[in-house]
Formats: C-alpha cells, structure tokens, sequence
C-alpha cells in the first residue's frame, strides 16, 4: 500500500547536512505512481502527506493516534524534502486537496503544508486539553507549533490565550 508522488520542495533550511540525510518530515504533492492495493488516490491527485504514518488498523491507530502505529517499521516514510518520496499505507493517512496545485497562491500552499505537521499538532493539543468556549488558556512556546496552538485555542472558543 504504498505509492510514489513528485511533490514541490519548499526548503526553509539553508544549513549545510551531509551528504545523503534524509530531510523534512511534512510535504503536499501530486501522486505520480500508486502501488496495486492503495484505492484512495490515483496517479494525478494532490495531496497532503502528513508527518504520521500509521497502518491504519493497529489499536493505536484506530484510537486515533497514528503516530504511535504498533506496525510501524524503521525508516519508513522519511526525506519528504527529495524530489520523489515513496509513501507507505497510502491509503491510511494521504489527504486529497481539490483541484490542481497551479490554482492556489504561494501563500495558500505553505498554509496546506502545515496541516501535515504544525497545524494538526497544534490542534491535536487544543483538542486533548479540551479547550472550550470561554477558556482561557496558556500555551508554552511560540515555535510553529506554538502559534498553530494559539490558532487551534482560538478556532476552539478559547476567549483569553496567554503565549
């Protein structure tokens, strides 16, 4: 279940690594080749490619925590930031994105890529705090996730959010 897509590279970092490191954990693309079993995306699709990669069946996963998959093997969906990426469970995590991405601005894309990381992060820790109409709330850090936790807080009701 796994499928090869060619996907825009937005590089933030200009450090040097070494040679042959595996980069970036986050990406949106275009699915270029789907392997026999994936039946949720085709070859044309974009998408976002979350940083999680459960199998989707495990107990963890099904409880909602796929980035704790009990199926999980080493170096598996790793270097998002390379030209190709090869994408295992596919049909498990990958998330269609209406239309083609020439129609969206620049802006509008780095605010998809962070739905595969800092955003979904953000929320999931708005979401497990409960935050409701009304509360007030502190959020430790205003790193990407930081601030994607303010934005959950708010997008939650949060009436006062301290940073």
């Amino acid at each position: 279940m796994c499928l090869w897509f060619r996907f825009m590279v937005l590089p933030w970092h200009s450090k040097k690594m070494p040679k042959d490191s595996l980069v970036g954990h986050e990406a949106i693309g275009i699915v270029e080749e789907v392997g026999s079993k994936v039946t949720n995306v085709k070859s044309g699709d974009f998408v976002i490619v979350p940083f999680t990669h459960g199998c989707g069946h495990c107990a963890a996963c099904l409880a909602g925590f796929d980035g704790d998959c009990m199926n999980v093997g080493e170096n598996v969906n790793n270097g998002y930031q390379a030209e190709y990426l090869r994408y295992v469970n596919a049909d498990w995590a990958l998330v269609k994105i209406p239309g083609d991405p020439k129609s969206y601005s620049d802006e509008q894309l780095n605010s998809l890529l962070t739905l595969a990381d800092v955003m979904a992060t953000g929320y999931h820790a708005a979401a497990s705090a409960e935050v409701k109409t009304g509360d007030t709330v502190v959020v430790m850090g205003d790193g990407a996730v930081g601030l994607c936790g303010v934005i959950a807080a708010k997008l939650r009701g949060a009436k006062r959010i301290i940073a």
